[in-house]
């Protein structure tokens, strides 16, 4: 499969995710980046259909987590690996830390002032937030995602699991806010007070010509290099 930046509808989104934790669970390794046209909700795994919103096509992915908002102002990576791989260890918290920091550190030599989220900073979110979290990703914060310098959240990350392989997924709002994940949920009003705490790229300052494109090749080659052995 091309890592190229590749536009492709939700259900197609969902399944080239689906390809790639299948052959890491053959032991290949592999990489693909999407921008969603048509725009869809993409809702977590255990989510419940009627949190959906009528407005958008809705898939839902094979990763936990609240809903996320796609279009082609938001970059979204897979990046599978097989059992016993550096991205592969039992601790699945661990597993973030390699590809939050190099997501955080290419980010940065664009200029966006980010650090990736500590392992406490997370855990000590409380039982309201965790609750807006299950409807909307951009409401939490896991281990090892990117936050700007004043907290707010800019990139997030999610792990699936088969047979020792782990297929990690990467989202990143480039041009289209976090927040817009509300018009498409079902009293998504109530969610606005932790969407407030999340940044696209574009509204760093310095960043107001980035694009998904752009991005994506910024990232590509560290996230490749992930990839070896």
């Amino acid at each position: 499969m091309s890592d190229a930046l590749q536009r492709r509808t939700g259900s197609d989104y969902i399944e080239v995710g689906a390809t790639l934790l299948a052959a890491a669970a053959e032991g290949q390794a592999g990489l693909a980046a999407t921008i969603v046209s048509p725009p869809t909700l993409v809702l977590g795994s255990a989510q419940s259909a009627t949190d959906a919103a009528t407005g958008a096509d809705v898939v839902r992915r094979g990763t936990g987590g609240g809903a996320v908002f796609c279009d082609e102002g938001v970059l979204l990576i897979d990046l599978a690996v097989p059992a016993g791989h550096a991205l592969a260890p039992e601790d699945v918290t661990e597993a973030y830390r390699p590809l939050g920091e190099a997501v955080q550190h290419a980010l940065a030599g664009l200029g966006v002032d980010c650090r990736t989220v500590g392992v406490e900073e997370a855990r000590a979110m409380d039982d309201a937030r965790k609750a807006a979290a299950r409807r909307a990703c951009w409401a939490g914060l896991s281990p090892y995602e990117v936050v700007l310098g004043d907290g707010r959240k800019l990139v997030g990350l999610a792990q699936r699991r088969r047979r020792g392989a782990v297929l990690h997924q990467v989202a990143i709002p480039v041009t289209t806010r976090p927040a817009e994940v509300l018009s498409h949920l079902v009293e998504g009003a109530l969610l606005a007070q932790w969407l407030q705490e999340t940044a696209m790229v574009a509204s760093v300052a310095g960043c107001g010509s980035a694009t998904p494109v752009g991005t994506w090749d910024v990232l590509r080659e560290p996230l490749n290099a992930l990839l070896r052995p």
